[in-house]
Order: C-alpha cells, then sequence, then structure tokens
C-alpha cells in the first residue's frame, strides 16, 4: 500500500503544479478573447472570430512552461538567473588516540510509517473520479445517439433530390447520409468517420422545401467545416478540465459563435432566398426540443434556446460579406495573435 500512496502524492503534487499555472494562463486568454470578441463583434465576421476562440483550446492542449520569445510574458516576465550558492566544505582528521572500537550492535528492525496521503493526492482522485464520470455519461449519451441512428429511416426520393442539391450547393465532396428520425431533437450532424444528418420527421412535415433547404445547408456547413470534430474536441477538452469555471463559459461563447460562422455561411449561399432563413430557425425552436446536443460528435442547428434571438436580430441586420470563410489577413492575424498569447512561461 505505501508504494501506491507515495505514487499518488507525488502525482498529486505534478498535478497541483501543473493546474495552477494552467488555470491562471488559460483564464487570463480566456479574459483577453471576450474582450477582443466584444470589440470585434460588429466589425469582423464570425469565423474569424470563432478561430480567435479556437486558439484556447490550443492553449489547453500546451503546457504551461511554454515560452517563447515571441510571447508578451517573455518581456513581461523575465525569468530570473540560477542562483549556484557555493557548497561548504568540512575537513574531519583523526589524531593518534582514537577512540577504542565497540563490538557491532544488531540494528534493531525498523518498520517505516505507512505514509499518509496528502491533500494533492486527493485533489488527483477526486479530479480523476468526476472526469472519469463525466466521459462515462458522454460515452452513455454517445451511445444513445447510435441507438437513434439506428433506428431512423431512409428519407423520400423527393427529399434525397432536395439533400444532393443541397450538398453541390456546399461544396461537399465527403459520403454523408440523411435519415429521419422519431426525436423530437433539433436537426443535427453525428459520426465522426461515417456522418449521419437526422432530421424529425414532424419537421420535415411541416415545414415547406425551402425551408427544409435551408436546414440542410446549415447541417451540410457544418460538416464542410469540421465543426463534429471540433464539437468532438471541445467535449474531451472539458471533461479533462471540468474544473476551470471559465472554461464552461468559453465554450458556449465558442458554440455560439460557431453557430454565426455557419449562418453567415448558409446566408451566402442562400442569396436570393436568404430571407427564409431567419423564419426557418423560429419553425424549428417552435417545434420544441427537449433533448440538449451537448453530446460527443453532435451538433445541431438550435443548441442553444438562449442564442437564439440573437441569430435571428443578428440575420435581420445581416450585412452579407463577400467570403464566410478566413482570408489570407485574418489568417496572418489569428497567427500573430497566436504566436503572442500561447506561450506565457516564465
Amino acid at each position: 500500500m505505501n508504494p501506491l500512496i507515495e505514487t499518488l502524492n507525488r502525482y498529486g503534487g505534478t498535478a497541483i503544479h501543473f493546474a495552477w499555472p494552467m488555470l491562471w494562463q488559460s483564464s487570463a486568454l480566456i479574459a483577453v478573447l471576450f474582450v477582443v470578441d466584444f470589440a470585434l463583434r460588429r466589425r469582423v465576421r464570425a469565423a474569424v472570430r470563432y478561430a480567435l476562440w479556437l486558439v484556447l483550446l490550443v492553449k489547453l492542449l500546451l503546457p504551461p512552461s511554454l515560452a517563447l520569445p515571441t510571447g508578451i510574458a517573455w518581456w513581461l516576465l523575465p525569468a530570473a538567473a540560477p542562483v549556484n550558492p557555493q557548497a561548504t566544505r568540512f575537513v574531519v582528521s583523526y589524531g593518534a588516540d582514537a577512540a577504542p572500537s565497540l563490538p557491532p550492535q544488531p540494528a534493531p528492525a525498523f518498520m517505516p510509517p505507512r505514509p499518509p496521503m496528502s491533500a494533492a493526492a486527493w485533489t488527483i482522485l477526486a479530479w480523476s473520479a468526476i472526469s472519469a464520470g463525466l466521459l462515462v455519461w458522454l460515452t452513455a449519451r454517445w451511445r444513445q445517439v447510435v441507438c437513434d441512428v439506428k433506428r431512423a429511416t431512409p428519407v423520400p426520393a423527393w427529399l434525397g433530390k432536395l439533400f444532393d442539391e443541397a450538398k453541390y450547393s456546399t461544396g461537399l465532396r465527403r459520403a454523408v447520409r440523411l435519415r429521419l428520425t422519431d426525436q423530437a431533437m433539433s436537426p443535427a450532424v453525428c459520426g465522426l468517420f461515417r456522418p449521419v444528418i437526422l432530421l424529425p420527421q414532424s419537421l420535415v412535415e411541416k415545414l415547406p422545401p425551402a425551408q427544409l433547404r435551408a436546414v440542410l445547408l446549415h447541417e451540410l456547413t457544418h460538416l464542410r467545416r469540421g465543426d463534429v470534430w471540433m464539437n468532438c474536441a471541445q467535449a474531451l477538452i472539458q471533461i479533462v478540465y471540468w474544473w476551470h469555471p471559465l472554461l464552461w463559459l468559453a465554450n458556449a461563447r465558442i458554440r455560439r459563435v460557431r453557430e454565426e460562422a455557419v449562418d453567415d455561411a448558409v446566408m451566402l449561399t442562400l442569396r436570393d432566398a436568404a430571407e427564409t432563413y431567419a423564419p426557418t430557425l423560429l419553425e424549428v425552436a417552435k417545434l420544441a426540443f427537449h433533448r440538449p446536443l451537448a453530446s460527443l460528435g453532435l451538433v445541431g442547428i438550435l443548441e442553444s434556446r438562449s442564442a437564439l434571438r440573437q441569430r435571428i436580430e443578428r440575420l435581420m441586420n445581416f450585412r452579407a460579406p463577400r467570403k464566410a470563410g478566413l482570408t489570407l489577413v485574418s489568417l496572418c492575424g489569428i497567427c500573430i495573435f497566436s504566436a503572442a498569447a500561447l506561450p506565457m512561461g516564465e
């Protein structure tokens, strides 16, 4: 039992020394990103702000000790020069009159006391237990989605044709399936390697073809942008850093800005029929989705009810950009921001 406790104490101390720098460094980055996002929300398109938020996920994957001359912290917090104290030497000499030698005595048997578990060891145990519980819960949700996909039915021919036209409009080349489900849920994309778009049967029966095309364009745009993979990465990082309060807010903001970026792309694809998109969001919301979409590898058209009003107001005052994605200038700006903000280690 002693080696196990000693191992927990050792790794617990290492985890604490890792968690504290990561906490304050990522918190500082989140605060900066919130300020930048708020300042640029009316001037910069959503795709650029979304890419800026993804810098936070990169930060959480890097060691907090990372230090580069490009970082601001390199110049604000210069590393102190190491101090090498001189060792003091003692010389012991014995004279001719040495003490008489005594017969060797058997050493008494010594049982080392059981080392107590430190607070850091208990912390890493709690950290691991809660992370494991969240992973089990997320896996159960994912298995439920897989069961829904297996129970889903093929779409009629007219909807399949509409789907092919929407897929061609988005420029998506990879294979993707479209299925109907009787579940009361939002239209959503699931699957990392074999993606499937799930449409509620009630939604297909209610919406006209023009609005169904807008829904399909939204989900196909998620696939083209790789949002399913990014949502999966967000969920796994959140499981590891569940104790980070600001990360929950940041992840919610990332999902909201991601939906805004997809809205921009859909509006540009719809062109003359763009006025049908905002009413489509309202019709989708009226169907009352009881199941949340915060699942591994699952993104939908309406992940958050609280963001619906802001999204519709934004669409009503929509100013179409020339491009919905990133340009070379914006990509260079994001790289410069990353080089300055990521390396915070002293």
